[in-house]
């Protein structure tokens, strides 16, 4: 864990784009990848990965890697976004374009390994990308069973914080009967679930050693693979994969043995760890089991209606609080929203665009207001070796506030220049990777104060669409479409320089502040050229601590002393052996190799 953690780091660092005044742009965010595989009878795939980022101002496109196919070949391309907009298909894929250039055009180009799944990544902000490609000869037909094993997400930053490969048969379902899972490379687990099998994380990928790898072994007759392989699958392909895993061969030989010995009639007792008495008890009541599924049958029908119920509900309440069911749809307004609460912004955000705002984002608002109000200052010296860098000067915090009570704001931002004040040392100028490296160093030491932290930020008002009030919904969003749009207004004058400071606090929480930053450099008096300066630096910066601050948290949270690990491990190698031999189950961190595909996927 120290070591991915470790790696983790250095890639972050490496992967901060300059903003102005050499400040980093920041990183692009990975929030979830949704894996969609559907395999027909010959053992080909059509693949839909669904792809949420928060995309930045660096880089020019996105990429899939796929290596190490073997026989197996990728195509049929096509890329769309979260607008329902088709892709164009360039054929070859030019890298060298610009930005402009390639955005809505994607194409396949062939790296050092193999084919790359390329697409511009277009505009900034947070981006949905659903890329359909074809994989021949997945499945292939080995002596005594078919199978696959394939690397379905190779991490590489930016790296996802959830991963769900879902695979289904084009005519049928698997069970397990006549199918067995594993998974590697991840904290997770793997099951057959309606019929599908699906692995998933339940950790955010962390390193580029870190994947989700599924196994599959399939009886014959539930597919017919144009590819056939000498040998057993076991030989081939299985001994290989769990090399280095939490799975034993062992336990899939008993299970095996278990299975021939019921079937021969020779008196085994049909050995599989993962069927319970219960189960068992089903099998033998097959009749009432299908009894049972007509019963349930209105009730599904039963929740068909009550989700459109409440689809219907939203749209009202959206109605309710727009006039339309987009909340981009409002008049704009200029006039800070909810006597300037950060934490009520957030909630009443959440409640209407569900996820769209994450902790950082909360967090960079908070800095800058910290920043604006020179409790952090950002000062110019030059380093060790004569480079001029940009550094933060933290004020003394002084004593905690005495109100504490719900989202208190002074909490929070007391919370976090106590944290800088902290690692800056004696002479009180932080420099930002500081915070990540101090964190590494003090782990055990901050987990308090981290706790207290992430109340603060997460200690929101619980609000549902049906509590927000119209005025306030059109506060906020009407604040964020002025912020997006002010340039296209008849009267572009600007507000005072103090106002301008505060809309770029919700800028940075709306998380559109270098969207705004460029408009502000077509419109901004010249006269008045080094104040936009100042305060562009001052967003740089904040963006800059907040990401650094987010990870530095993120680390403090996940680490574990090695007693802590070893306990961890030992229980997920207790999970795992209880699922070696592929039923459902957790999957192994390690093992892995010896699969296809693979290669890393990311923005660059």
């Amino acid at each position: 864990m120290k070591q991915s953690a470790s790696l983790f780091l250095r890639c972050t660092l490496v992967m901060l784009a300059l903003t102005v005044g050499g400040f980093a742009a920041g990183a692009h965010e990975l929030y979830d990848v949704d894996i969609q595989v559907m395999l027909n009878d010959l053992g080909h795939a059509r693949v839909i990965e669904t792809r949420t980022y928060d995309i930045t101002s660096s880089g020019t496109e996105a990429y899939i890697k796929q290596y190490n196919l073997g026989k197996m070949r990728v195509g049929e391309l096509m890329v769309s976004d979260e607008r329902g907009h088709v892709f164009w298909y360039d054929k070859p894929w030019d890298s060298k374009r610009s930005r402009y250039q390639k955005a809505h055009r994607c194409g396949i180009c062939q790296g050092e390994g193999g084919p790359e799944l390329c697409w511009g990544i277009g505009a900034e902000g947070r981006r949905t990308y659903v890329v359909r490609y074809t994989l021949t000869r997945m499945v292939k037909a080995y002596d005594d069973y078919d199978g696959f094993s394939f690397h379905f997400f190779d991490a590489s930053s930016p790296y996802p914080e959830h991963v769900r490969v879902t695979i289904t048969k084009q005519d049928g379902e698997f069970t397990y009967d006549d199918t067995r899972i594993w998974s590697f490379g991840h904290h997770g687990h793997k099951d057959i679930i309606d019929g599908k099998i699906v692995a998933e994380t339940t950790q955010p990928l962390f390193g580029e050693h870190e994947k989700v790898t599924v196994m599959a072994r399939f009886e014959k007759g539930v597919f017919h693979p144009v590819t056939e392989v000498k040998g057993t699958i076991t030989d081939k392909l299985i001994k290989r994969v769990f090399e280095g895993s939490d799975y034993k061969l062992e336990d899939l030989e008993n299970y095996d043995k278990a299975r021939k010995e019921s079937s021969a009639g020779g008196g085994g007792d049909g050995y599989n760890p993962k069927r319970s008495t219960w189960m068992e008890l089903a099998d033998g009541l097959g009749d009432l089991a299908g009894t049972i599924v007509w019963l349930i049958a209105p009730f599904l029908f039963l929740g068909c209606i009550f989700n459109a119920r409440n689809n219907f509900r939203r749209d009202y309440q959206l109605n309710r609080l727009f006039g339309v069911t987009k909340p981009e749809a409002q008049e704009w307004s200029r006039d800070i929203p909810l006597e300037g609460d950060l934490n009520h912004v957030k909630a009443i955000y959440d409640a209407v665009s569900p996820g769209s705002l994450s902790r950082s984002n909360l967090m960079g608002a908070y800095i800058l207001r910290m920043v604006t109000a020179k409790r952090l200052v950002v000062r110019h010296q030059v380093d060790k070796k004569g480079n001029p860098e940009r550094v933060v000067q933290i004020a003394n915090p002084g004593p905690p506030p005495l109100q504490k009570g719900r989202h208190s704001e002074d909490q929070i931002m007391y919370l976090l220049q106590r944290f800088m004040w902290n690692v800056a040392g004696d002479d009180h100028l932080l420099q930002p990777d500081e915070l990540q490296k101090y964190a590494k160093q003090f782990p055990v030491e901050h987990r308090s104060y981290v706790k207290q932290l992430k109340q603060g930020l997460n200690d929101v008002p619980c609000l549902s669409l049906k509590r927000v009030k119209p005025q306030q919904a059109n506060a906020v969003f009407g604040l964020k479409k002025f912020l997006q749009e002010f340039t296209l207004a008849n009267e572009r004058g600007l507000e005072e320089v103090d106002i301008w400071k505060e809309y770029l606090v919700y800028a940075t929480l709306f998380g559109i502040a270098d969207q705004v930053k460029n408009h502000l450099e077509r419109v901004w008096p010249v006269d008045l050229r080094d104040t936009l300066d100042d305060l562009m630096e001052s967003v740089g910066m904040s963006t800059l601590l907040s990401t650094q601050m987010s990870r530095a948290v993120t680390y403090i949270e996940r680490y574990e002393t090695p007693a802590e690990r070893e306990a961890r491990l030992e229980a997920e190698r207790e999970a795992a052996r209880e699922s070696s031999s592929g039923g459902g189950g957790s999957s192994s961190y390690g093992g892995g190799g010896g699969s296809s595909g693979g290669g890393g996927s990311g923005i660059r």
